[in-house]
C-alpha cells in the first residue's frame, strides 16, 4: 500500500512539474514576433527617459524599472539595487485597456506577454520591444519576483493602482516623452 501511495505521489509530482514547464514555454512563445531580444546585462551609457522605483513587498525599494527608446525599440530594464536580485520578471507593455486582469480587476501576470526566469544573482534584465508594435501612449506593468534582505518578495514598478484588491501597480508612458 505504501509503495502504491509513493508511486502515486511521484507521478503527480512529475505531472505538475511538466505542466509548469509547458506553461512557461507557452508564455514565452505567446507573442514571439514582438520581442526582438532580451538580455541579462546592464545597458551602459544609455540615458533613461523614465525611471520608477521597483517596490518589493509593498515596503522596500529593491531597484528601478527604466524606460528608454533605442532606435526602433523600446527598452524596459529591471535594475536591482543593494542586496536585491531578480529571480523572475513579467511585463505588460501596451494599450491600457488591454492590461490582463481577472473579473475582479487583479492582474493576471501569467498572461503578461513578456516573462523570463533569471539565473541566480541576476541584477539587471532588459526587454526590447519594437516601437512599431506599440501605441504612442501606453501602460507598463512591470512585475518581478525578487530576493533580498527581507527574503523572497513580489515587486511592482511604482505607479497607479492596477485594480482589484491587490497592491499591483502600472505606470503610463508616451513614446514622444523621449527622443530616440
Amino acid at each position: 500500500m505504501k509503495l502504491k501511495l509513493l508511486t502515486l505521489l511521484l507521478t503527480c509530482f512529475f505531472i505538475i512539474s511538466c505542466s509548469k514547464e509547458t506553461d512557461d514555454v507557452l508564455l514565452k512563445d505567446n507573442n514571439p514576433e514582438t520581442v526582438t531580444s532580451s538580455r541579462e546585462e546592464p545597458n551602459s551609457g544609455v540615458n533613461y527617459c523614465t525611471q520608477v522605483d521597483l517596490i518589493a513587498g509593498q515596503n522596500y525599494d529593491s531597484g528601478n524599472v527604466e524606460v528608454v527608446i533605442d532606435g526602433e525599440n523600446l527598452l524596459i530594464t529591471y535594475t536591482m539595487e543593494g542586496d536585491w536580485v531578480l529571480n523572475a520578471s513579467h511585463l505588460f507593455v501596451g494599450d491600457c485597456s488591454e492590461r490582463p486582469a481577472n473579473k475582479s480587476g487583479n492582474p493576471r501576470i501569467g498572461h503578461f506577454p513578456y516573462s523570463a526566469t533569471h539565473s541566480q544573482g541576476t541584477t539587471s534584465y532588459t526587454y526590447s520591444i519594437p516601437l512599431a508594435t506599440l501605441p504612442n501612449c501606453l501602460c507598463i506593468a512591470a512585475h518581478a519576483e525578487v530576493n533580498g534582505p527581507s527574503g523572497n518578495e513580489t515587486a511592482w514598478a511604482d505607479g497607479l493602482p492596477y485594480g482589484g484588491n491587490s497592491w499591483a501597480m502600472y505606470f503610463e508612458y508616451c513614446l514622444d516623452q523621449c527622443g530616440s
